[in-house]
C-alpha cells in the first residue's frame, strides 16, 4: 500500500510539474519549477529527468527545460476531443457580439470549473479567462449552475466533500510556502444559499465574488440529464451589468443555451 501512495504521489508530482508550463511560459529553469509546484529541488531535477526520458520535456539552451514532442500528440488529440462544433462556435461569437461580454463554456473538473471553449468580448475592457483556465467551482455564477445540477440532498455531503479538499490544499500550500496563492476558502452555507437560489431561478448572477469588479451571469445547457452538467456565462465588468443590461443578458443567454445545446458540444461531452 505504502509503494502505491508513493507511486500515486510521484505521478501527481509530475503533472504538476507539466502544469507549470503554459502558452505564454513554454520554457522554464529548474528554478522557476521549484517555485511553481513547491518541491525540494532534488525531487523537481528527478522529476524533470523521467519526464525527459518519456519525451514529455526537453532540455533546451541555457539549463532550460521545455515541453516535449510527445506532448504534440496529447495536444491534438485532446483539441479534437475538446473543440466544439463550428456552429457552436459561431453561436458564441454572436452571442458575445449582441451582448458585448465575453462568452464561455464551463465543465466541472473536481472542485474546479473548467472553460472549454470561449468568444471574448469586442471590447477592450472585458473577461479575460483562457480556454482551459481552472477557476474554484464555488465562487461565480458557472459554478453555482453547474453545483445546482446535483441532487438537493446530495448537495449538502457535496459542498462538505469540496470544503474538505480545499481547506487541504490551502494547508498543504501554507506548508510548502507555495508561489501560487492557496484557493480561497469555501463558506459553505453561503454557497449552499447561491446554489439553490440559481437551481430555483434556472440562471445565476453574481458580482465581484471572484474578482472586484467582475460580473457573470450563467445558465445551464439544456438537455444534459444523465451527462455531465455544461454552463454557459458571459462575463464582464460589473460597471456593465445594470439591472437592465442583466435582464437582456438573461433572453440572451437562455436563447444561445438551447441553440448551443442543438448545434452540440465537444466530442468530450457526448
Amino acid at each position: 500500500m505504502a509503494t502505491e501512495a508513493s507511486g500515486v504521489r510521484a505521478v501527481s508530482r509530475a503533472l504538476d510539474v507539466l502544469q507549470a508550463f503554459t502558452p505564454e511560459r513554454s520554457t522554464l529553469t529548474v528554478s522557476d519549477l521549484v517555485r511553481a509546484v513547491a518541491l525540494p529541488r532534488t525531487t523537481v531535477l528527478r522529476l524533470v529527468d523521467t519526464l525527459v526520458a518519456e519525451r514529455m520535456l526537453q532540455h533546451v539552451g541555457d539549463g532550460r527545460v521545455a515541453v516535449g514532442t510527445r506532448l504534440i500528440r496529447w495536444g491534438a488529440f485532446a483539441a479534437a476531443a475538446w473543440t466544439v462544433p463550428t456552429a457552436t462556435a459561431s453561436r458564441m461569437a454572436a452571442l458575445a457580439a449582441e451582448t458585448g461580454e465575453t462568452v464561455s463554456l464551463y465543465v466541472r473538473s473536481g472542485t474546479t470549473r473548467v472553460v472549454v471553449a470561449q468568444s471574448p468580448s469586442p471590447h477592450s475592457l472585458r473577461h479575460v479567462v483562457q480556454v482551459g483556465d481552472e477557476l474554484p467551482l464555488w465562487m461565480g455564477a458557472a459554478g453555482m449552475v453547474l453545483l445546482a445540477a446535483v441532487e438537493p440532498h446530495a448537495l449538502p455531503d457535496e459542498l462538505a466533500a469540496v470544503a474538505a479538499s480545499v481547506a487541504a490544499a490551502r494547508t498543504s500550500a501554507g506548508a510548502a510556502a507555495a508561489a501560487v496563492p492557496p484557493p480561497a476558502p469555501v463558506d459553505e452555507e453561503a454557497v449552499l444559499a447561491r446554489v439553490e437560489q440559481a437551481r430555483a431561478d434556472g440562471w445565476s448572477l453574481s458580482h465581484g465574488v471572484r474578482e472586484p469588479g467582475n460580473s457573470g451571469m450563467a445558465v445551464p445547457v439544456p438537455g444534459r440529464d444523465g451527462g455531465q452538467p455544461v454552463a454557459l456565462a458571459l462575463g464582464g465588468p460589473t460597471s456593465r451589468f445594470t439591472d437592465e443590461a442583466t435582464a437582456r443578458f438573461l433572453g440572451a443567454l437562455q436563447a444561445a443555451s438551447s441553440d448551443v445545446a442543438r448545434t452540440g458540444l465537444p466530442p468530450a461531452l457526448d
